[in-house]
């Protein structure tokens, strides 16, 4: 490894006003680890006089492991301004959200209070001790930053120090506890470790919440000073990461994931992709200095080389299935792009809204362009209706009125839309970089795309119109250019998405290619729809492959059930997981990991065929 290169990559391309995104030569973690530090370093002289409170802590961290001592206590001192009683940017004060400012405050101080002078140390002391923001929460990262920085502060200052600060007394004494039962929020750091790898994380994939609900186990396993709490809650991150690892696509992160904005998505990995992107590379995220992941490029740990392969290793196609956060998720990894799904019949599950709907992502360096297809019946779907809209729900979502199964590069979506409900379609998303099109939407219900990593066919069993240039009605932010969305008008109905690597068709063109994919679908492949029950939908994909979905009763697959309660908790060619087991194990060909959640060890063996172990 060659630091000083990685360095000097990372200080020409700032130089060159060049964004060290963009910058080539970050294949290693040591690259992308000394690039992201430099670039706060970068970020932190062209802004001197106007700091960001933007990952203002994980900055200073940064700055710290540079050796830019003072520097980073400036950064402290700016932080621990958005937690003092009164002050005017933090709205949140009171309430959960100051997690996202008082958990990297407290991980900071316990990891860097030797480079703090006295004043700096009482201030914090002073504001962790008087702070009400370890109670009022709501969503589940607010609650693993709230009960993980009351713990650490109890450990840091002791816990007959917590009083309410003047300005709260006799408005939210109560916030200065985390529970009645749980004042400094052990016994729920501890749960949600041990859920983590029975469940998987909360929020799992969420691109805005989904590191506030890892990264918390790896402050956890580098600040608590219990030794055994430490190993599990390292244990616990480290099978967070592998989740991650096996749907990561060089900055993609294609997996059904809760409390995320699907119209958002290219290649470029921003929020809980950045994490992966720490670990196996890929393309690189914008704004390095300001990324949540670098908590982990300033972190001691590194991820076990066993897990490389996971993330990395896209040469052949493979299924991957898992089951967290009680849904059924199948993905199938074909080299360039992922189809992923998810099923709720593995668990009862309830409405969630704000959620990200099934559909296939593909390999897009272009950042400017979407690489994310998509079909949902839309929780919300109009930014000007409060009704269309409501708390809680961002657009686009997912309602309850849909069931998807999956085979490999098919899968069957069958609606039942409620006639109450405020949206009475099925939504599709098409981003505009496509090489190639062929618009059949309203003569036969079909619509086939080349993205050039991908061939992608859309069959509808209701007729509907798609118009390239109808833009998006209720985008998330700026839509981006040539992208657009159709609707399917029908309540009950089924529609397919079938998908294709395009080496498996030959063309001169992408027109000529996609026109021999076209062929071939509508050779063979069909959906049907039966108006039976709560609707049954059936397809047949181009290579005989047969899908059904029951929506209130059993999926089959070429005429066997899908036996969801069988599901595993990882399943994939690297990891092996049973639903309900202790035993976790990871190989990347040469060596097997077993992980015992049991009884929290881990063992290492070379494989049998070597007859060593270690």
């Amino acid at each position: 490894m060659d630091v000083t290169k990685s360095i000097s990559i990372a200080c020409v391309a700032l130089q060159l006003g060049v964004s060290v995104s963009n910058a080539e030569g970050l294949e290693t973690f040591d690259q992308r680890r000394d690039a992201s530090l430099e670039s706060v370093w970068a970020d932190y002289q062209a802004n001197t006089n106007k700091i960001s409170s933007s990952a203002v802590f994980w900055r200073a961290e940064a700055l710290f492991e540079l050796g830019k001592t003072n520097e980073a206590c400036r950064l402290v001192n700016r932080g621990l301004n958005m937690l003092v009683p009164g002050n005017r940017e933090n709205r949140w004060i009171h309430g959960g959200n100051s997690g996202f400012h008082a958990w990297p405050g407290i991980d900071c101080y316990v990891r860097y209070n030797q480079h703090m002078d006295n004043a700096l140390k009482e201030r914090y002391r002073k504001i962790y001790c008087g702070a009400v923001f370890y109670r009022r929460l709501s969503t589940s990262n607010h609650t693993i930053m709230a009960a993980v920085t009351r713990f650490l502060a109890t450990q840091s200052f002791g816990a007959d120090q917590f009083k309410p600060d003047p300005f709260f007394q006799g408005k939210e004494d109560s916030g200065n506890i985390f529970t009645k039962t749980d004042p400094t929020g052990e016994k729920f750091v501890l749960g949600r470790i041990q859920s983590a790898v029975k469940d998987g994380p909360g929020e799992y994939a969420s691109r805005p919440y989904g590191a506030e609900n890892i990264l918390p186990l790896l402050t956890i396993a580098e600040c608590a000073s219990d030794p055994e709490l430490r190993r599990k809650a390292m244990l616990a991150y480290e099978y967070c990461v592998a989740q991650l690892a096996p749907v990561y696509l060089r900055g993609h992160l294609a997996t059904f994931a809760p409390r995320s904005y699907p119209d958002l998505e290219t290649q470029r990995p921003w929020g809980v992709a950045v994490i992966p992107w720490v670990y196996f590379g890929g393309q690189n995220p914008g704004n390095l200095y300001r990324q949540w992941a670098l908590r982990c490029m300033i972190s001691g740990y590194r991820l076990p080389d066993v897990f490389k392969p996971a993330g990395t290793d896209r040469s052949k196609p493979y299924v991957h299935r898992a089951f967290i956060n009680s849904w059924a998720l199948y993905h199938y990894v074909n080299r360039s792009y992922v189809m992923f799904s998810r099923s709720p019949k593995g668990a009862k599950k309830q409405f969630y809204g704000q959620s990200y709907p099934c559909g296939v992502m593909w390999e897009e360096s272009d950042g400017s362009k979407g690489s994310h297809l998509w079909l949902t019946n839309p929780a919300a779907d109009d930014n000007t209706s409060k009704t269309n809209s409501p708390n809680g729900i961002h657009t686009h979502g997912v309602s309850k009125y849909e069931k998807e199964v999956q085979f490999k590069d098919a899968t069957l979506y069958v609606f039942n839309i409620d006639a109450k409900f405020r949206n009475l379609y099925a939504l599709g998303y098409v981003p505009g970089g496509y090489k190639a099109v062929v618009n059949d939407s309203e003569s036969s219900g079909h619509i086939f795309l080349n993205y050039g990593s991908v061939l992608i066919a859309l069959t509808s069993a209701s007729p509907f119109k798609w118009d390239p240039a109808s833009g998006i009605k209720a985008p998330a932010s700026k839509p981006r250019a040539g992208d657009s969305e159709f609707r399917v008008m029908a309540l009950r109905t089924a529609v397919a998405i079938e998908t294709a690597h395009p080496s498996e068709f030959s063309g001169a063109t992408p027109e000529l290619q996609l026109e021999s994919f076209r062929k071939a679908v509508i050779a063979k492949s069909q959906v049907v729809y039966k108006d039976e029950k709560g609707g049954i939908g059936r397809y047949t994909d181009r290579n005989g492959n047969v899908v059904e979905c029951d929506y209130d009763g059993e999926d089959r697959i070429n005429g066997l059930p899908v036996d969801y309660a069988a599901w595993p908790s990882l399943e994939n060619p690297w990891m092996q997981h049973a639903r309900g087991g202790s035993i976790f194990t990871v190989t990347d060909g040469k060596e097997i990991r077993t992980y015992d959640f049991g009884k929290w060890t881990v063992g290492r063996k070379a494989r049998e065929t070597t007859g060593k172990s270690e």
